[in-house]
This record gives structure tokens, sequence and C-alpha cells, in this order.
């Protein structure tokens, strides 16, 4: 997934280059209300070093009935590192997030988290959830986007070595449809090319357009989509992805 270089800042704790990497998530990846993944790592004879890599669950898109646009766009999961010496028979409990689901409402649902505890419950590191995207009435085609603390983070306060905040989502916006108007959701911190991009407004009719406006959430951390309504009726927003946790130790 990524080189030691990348994965270990930290270079006291690559002297021993040896390197093993266990991936902790659900792997129904594209389910929603996954309920994400816990187990108990405990570290093995030999290891003195471990980083944990987490990204969170992306926030829930917000659904849409009547003439509603999205305003805000849903955040892309936290990424978070920590590097820790550690000592052979020590255990860790290691919980990645679990996806979110759709939503019918004017904002949608904060990501769930994702966090790693040490013996008996200190907390080692934990990376918040995305936030929420929401919608409001004759208010389409808003530009929400940049890189923001999120609302969402469920006690975690960033602890790591390293924290990586939510990314929000964007709506490219224009008064003319000869300049193109579209949604885009985020990619999550470290896996940025997982941007994608929705429907062009301009060429599909502006009736209903929601949880499958975009491309399913990307994996992991990835936000949903906000649904957008003219007519017709109401529609849902999109879930967010769930998370990963990732253990390279040596």
């Amino acid at each position: 997934m990524s080189s030691l270089r990348d994965l270990l800042p930290n270079t006291q704790f690559v002297a021993n280059y040896k390197q093993i990497q266990v991936a902790v998530y659900n792997t129904s990846i594209d389910s929603p209300n996954n309920g994400g993944r816990c187990c108990c790592w405990v570290v093995p004879t030999g290891a003195s070093w471990a980083t944990f890599e987490l990204w969170s669950a992306g926030g829930d898109g917000a659904g849409a009935c009547c003439c509603m646009g999205p305003y805000w766009g849903p955040g892309a999961g936290q990424y978070v590192v920590r590097n820790l010496q550690v000592t052979a028979g020590c255990y860790f409990t290691v919980c990645a997030a679990g996806s979110g689901c759709c939503a019918q409402y004017c904002c949608g649902v904060c990501g769930n988290p994702s966090w790693v505890t040490c013996g008996a419950g200190g907390m080692a590191a934990c990376a918040g959830g995305g936030f929420m995207g929401c919608v409001l009435c004759f208010r389409s085609y808003q530009t929400c986007t940049g890189i923001c603390i999120s609302a969402c983070s469920y006690g975690c306060n960033n602890v790591g070595d390293m924290a990586y905040p939510s990314i929000a989502s964007v709506n490219k916006e224009s008064n003319y449809c000869w300049s193109n108007m579209w949604m885009g959701a985020q990619g999550t911190p470290k896996l940025g090319n997982n941007f994608r991009q929705g429907l062009e407004y301009c060429t599909t009719q502006l009736t209903r357009d929601g949880y499958y406006g975009i491309e399913g959430s990307k994996w992991p951390g990835g936000p949903g989509n906000s649904a957008r309504a003219c007519g017709g009726g109401c529609c849902w927003g999109g879930a967010g992805a769930g998370g990963l946790v990732l253990i390279t130790y040596g």
C-alpha cells in the first residue's frame, strides 16, 4: 500500500528494516452500515516498533426533496499516523470504522471513527469521522470545499503523531451551462486520487439526483454524496465508506 519510508517518517523505528503489515477492516466495503471491524493485536516476539495508520469513515450525504440542492459537501474520513515503540506480548484493541448509511433529511450523518487502544484502554491513536453533507432549499451549485477540522470527532481529538483532518467534497458552480456544473466527492488524505466527479448538471434533467448520482464511495474513508431535487419527489443521499487500520511492525 505504501513504502516503509512513507509509513515510518521517524527513523528511530526503521533501523531494523524487516516489516510485516496487518490490515483491519470490514471486507464488505461496498455495504452500508457494515459495522466496521475490531480485533485484538498482540505484539509478536521480536517486534520492537509499530506504526498505526488509521482512516476513519467518510461522512454521509444529505437527502433532498422539493427544490433542495447541496450546500455543504460531506467530508472524507480523517487520516492519522502513530509511531510507537512496543514490547512483545503487549496487546492493542484495533477498530476500523464502519460505513454509514443513506439519508433522506436536510443533513446526513457524521462518519464513524477508527481507533486503537493500548492494553487496558489507554488511547494510542484515533481518527474522527468525516463531517456530514447538508442541503438547503433553493441552494444549488454552491462551492463548498476545503480542509476543515471535523466536528464529528467523537472525542478522538486527533490522537496521533500526525493527524490530517477531514476534507470536504465540492460542487463546481456556474451561472451558465456552457461553464459546466457538477458535484465531486473528495478522496481521503494520502489517497487523494480517490476523488471522483459526479453527473454533469447541464446534461441531465434537473429533477432528482441522489444516491447513484456519483459513483459509490471510495474505500477507505470516502464520503457519500448529497442529493439534489427539483420536483419529482425526494431522493436519498449516499453513504460514506468505512475505515481502515493498517499496522506495520518489525
